[in-house]
């Protein structure tokens, strides 16, 4: 069955007939010729013969032209193809991570395997980066069968931040597996204090604990709503600043340590000469946090000035502090 509707693009060929080729070679020994003589018309439509107005005759184009501009007429139409893929390629991303507006942005996820899918699927389609923050206590099984697919997203350039239970650097299972991730390039921190399990991937989606009653981990909200995926990062972000870095063992930080994961990040790259502005976008917070952590630092340190917190973060005092990273 035919499907009137359906395009079909065919680029013309660049072959050309016996008669054309026949042609062509009368052309180059000199001779002009007629539109209506065989093979003229596919010749025009390469380039390769031109119009002589005096005669009204076709002669031979200059040939190295006529290969340049083909050429670059092909370089040109592979470059509008690959722009378009591009194109269509975040479209379809865009459409698979976006909940469909007559769902206000939540949709509920009432079985565990839906969960599962829903949290595979966000993986497979993140482009910057994906945090998770767990407060109850994972599997060894569990770990080690995720170990493969976050290590791909990592060589893929998807960040990772993940928040674990302080409890966590007790158990041989977190210890291993944040060992593992931290080799390559994973962010990962334990927070004493109790926080909220959730999953974010590049600030348009989230998936969060079922509250109602008692939390129940076999289902969950997937939430795609701009304003509530934002505010589930603002969450996560305060959640990260109080919690302390993790590489795997058993390391406690050390009492008296007044820098922050994040404060020294910021820290390091005052000193590689980045602006304020820059560090927050590399750091992907907001302007107001990297002064609101600098603020902090002042006070602690005792310094009124960018200088002179410089020049104490590269002081003896602050020896031990650097050594955290």
């Amino acid at each position: 069955m035919t499907q009137p509707d359906a395009v079909t693009h065919r680029e013309p060929s660049p072959a050309v007939s016996a008669g054309a080729h026949t042609l062509l070679r009368r052309l180059v020994r000199g001779e002009q010729v007629g539109r209506a003589e065989p093979g003229c018309t596919e010749l025009i439509a390469l380039g390769l013969a031109v119009h002589d107005p005096h005669s009204d005759q076709w002669g031979v184009a200059d040939l190295h032209h006529a290969e340049q501009t083909a050429m670059a007429e092909e370089r040109a139409g592979i470059a509008r193809h690959l722009q378009r893929m591009h194109q269509l390629d975040e479209l379809y991303r865009d459409i698979r991570t976006h909940e469909s507006p007559t769902g206000n942005g939540i949709e509920f996820l009432d079985r565990v395997e839906h969960v599962n899918a829903a949290i595979m699927q966000a993986a497979d389609y993140a482009q910057s980066h994906m945090y998770t923050a767990h407060p109850v206590n994972r599997t060894a099984k569990g770990l080690a069968a995720v170990v493969p697919r976050e290590i791909k997203l990592l060589q893929r350039g998807i960040a990772r931040r993940t928040i674990y239970s302080e409890s966590a650097r007790t158990r041989a299972a977190e210890q291993e597996w944040a060992t593992t991730m931290s080799a390559h390039g994973a962010e990962i921190r334990t927070l004493a204090s109790d926080f909220e399990r959730m999953i974010l991937v590049d600030r348009r989606f989230a998936i969060i604990s079922d509250h109602r009653d008692e939390p129940n981990r076999m289902t969950a909200f997937k939430v795609t709503h701009p304003g509530m995926v934002a505010f589930l990062h603002h969450l996560f972000d305060q959640q990260w600043e109080r919690a302390e870095p993790w590489m795997g063992g058993r390391f406690l930080p050390r009492e008296g340590i007044v820098t922050t994961g994040r404060s020294r990040r910021i820290l390091n790259k005052l000193r590689e000469g980045r602006t304020l502005k820059q560090i927050a976008s590399e750091l992907d917070v907001s302007l107001r946090t990297v002064n609101t952590d600098l603020n902090k630092l002042y006070e602690v340190v005792g310094v009124d000035t960018l200088f002179s917190l410089g020049v104490w973060w590269g002081s003896e005092a602050a020896a031990e502090e650097r050594k955290l990273g």
